[in-house]
């Protein structure tokens, strides 16, 4: 099966509705080093009509290099340094005393 079926016939379907969950199956696709994607690929899945209007619009974004949503993509395959879990549990941590106060 070649990328853009998987995409279309089990990622988009699966993904529907959960942001989250299609920006992972993106980050299978984009790393630091590029993508298996060719621009056609990409033409060919922003055409198709399996993909929700979300979906497409973010698809755009992730192949469209310096974007924000391809920086966020490219992200999810780094692994999280200290620094940045400290920073995320404190966050939480004030979140959590502003709800009980």
């Amino acid at each position: 099966m070649a990328w853009s079926d998987y995409m279309v016939n089990i990622a988009a379907p699966h993904s529907r509705g959960n942001a989250q969950h299609w920006l992972r199956y993106l980050s299978k696709d984009i790393d630091k080093c590029g993508t298996v994607f060719s621009s056609k690929d990409v033409e060919n899945l922003y055409n198709n009509e399996a993909l929700t209007f979300f979906q497409r619009i973010t698809l755009k974004a992730a192949f469209t290099e310096g974007s924000p949503t391809r920086r966020h993509i490219r992200s999810l395959n780094e692994k999280s340094t200290l620094p940045m879990m400290t920073a995320i549990r404190e966050k939480a941590r004030q979140s959590s005393e502003q709800i009980d106060s």
